[in-house]
Parts: structure tokens; sequence; C-alpha cells
């Protein structure tokens, strides 16, 4: 069956998922997820059933819990949406030094993995699809999966930096991208836009010239910006991205 083991490095909590067969040895692809895995967690059960099914191809999955997502998950600084929340810190490419020069290299010599950019992924939800979607940019080399579900496309200058990027030499690289469509539905603030920016980043991404079929995008009617949506299409995304 699936294990779980949980470690602390300096200061960093690690929920690592060992597939079924990994007593039995060989190496297994890698994803790195957000929040603690905790999409991965709400779906634990599942997720053994499609490793020792074959629907799934079995791989580690590695949940790292932020120190402060609001500053974890942003790529630069932001004001806070509302009085009541804190302004959003800014240390994305810090978060992710960390995860790529002493996470990663800490669980690819700790466990038997594929180190490989093809076989290392990184997924998250909102904020954490936000900064994994990020990562892909910021860090080609290091991630070839990921996985942004419903991200937090909202997020100021977001779509600016996008657009930026040349997705056109992106070949070696898989998105998934999933949206509900009642998302943001009843927001006041930027976040009512979390929809059409989403549709907006992918249409743009297409347009560039990336690989229609490196991207998926995943759209459900009455979906909402909850763990039951995200967990339902996290297996679905990790299916995707490793078949």
């Amino acid at each position: 069956m699936s294990k779980w083991i949980h470690e602390s490095i300096d200061g960093w909590t690690l929920h690592i998922l060992l597939p079924p067969s990994y007593a039995e040895g060989g190496r297994y692809p890698v994803v790195y997820i957000q929040d603690g895995g905790a999409v991965a967690k709400a779906c634990s059960n599942l997720l053994d059933h499609y490793f020792r099914s074959g629907w799934l191809p079995e791989m580690i999955l590695v949940g790292i819990e932020p120190h402060n997502r609001n500053d974890d998950y942003t790529p630069w600084p932001a004001p806070a949406l509302t009085a009541s929340f804190s302004s959003f810190g800014g240390h994305g490419r810090a978060y992710l030094d960390t995860v790529t020069t002493y996470l990663k290299p800490y669980v690819d010599s700790t466990y038997r993995t594929l180190a490989d950019q093809a076989s290392t992924g990184i997924v998250g939800c909102s904020l954490g699809g936000l900064i994994s979607l990020y990562a892909a940019i910021e860090f080609p080399h290091v991630f070839g999966k990921v996985g942004a579900l419903s991200a937090s496309m909202w997020y100021e200058g977001f779509l600016d930096y996008l657009t930026e990027q040349t997705w056109s030499e992106r070949s070696d690289l898989k998105l998934y991208m999933y949206v509900g469509s009642l998302e943001g539905v009843y927001k006041q603030n930027v976040q009512a836009h979390m929809l059409d920016h989403t549709r907006a980043a992918c249409r743009m991404i297409l347009a560039k010239g990336y690989p229609a079929d490196c991207l998926n995008y995943v759209e459900e009617e009455g979906g909402t910006h909850d763990m039951l949506f995200f967990a339902k299409h996290f297996p679905e995304a990790l299916q995707w991205l490793f078949t």
C-alpha cells in the first residue's frame, strides 16, 4: 500500500507518499505539491487504487508545507485584497530557490527518484497553482510537468508576466490547467476575474506558439474554489502529465 512519511528538514516539513511497489526497488518520478500535499491527502486512497490498477504510473509525491503561503506562493509583492487579510510578500523566488537547491536534492539523495526534468513535476491549487506555474517558467531545467489547479490567475501583473514568456520554445513542458466556472463569481475584488483570466492565459499561451498537445485545459461547469474540486481533478492531472 502507498505509505506517507513525514520529515522535518531545517524548518521545512515534508509529507512524502511512497507508491505501493516502492519496497520492491526501482526509481520513480517525483511530484512536488504545495500546501503540504493536502490535495493528495484528500484523495490518497483513490491514488493508491490508481497506482495498483495501473491507471496512474507509480510516482513519489512530496508535499511541502509553506512557512507563509501569502509570501511563499507569490512571485512579487502585492497589496492585500481586503483589510482583513495580510498583504502578499512576493517571496516566491526565494521559496523556489529552497525547493530546487535544497529540498529536491535532499529528496533525490534520500529516496529512489528519477531526478531529471522530464520526470519531475510540481503541482498546486489556488496560490499554490500560481507559484507552480511560476516555477515552470523560472526553473525550466528542473520542472517538466506542471499542474495548476484553480491557479490564482487574478494575481496582480501575472497575466502580463505570462505574456512576456517565449512559449514557442517550451515543447519540453507539459502543462495541465483546471478552473471551475463558478470561481470568483460572488467576489467583489480582483478574484472576480479568476475564470476570465485563466481563459485568457490559456488563449495567450497557445497564441504564442506553445504546442497544443502540451496543454490540457479543463474547465468544469459549476466548479467552485474548493478542495472538493481540487481533489477531483488532481489524479486526472497526474495521469495526463505522466502518460
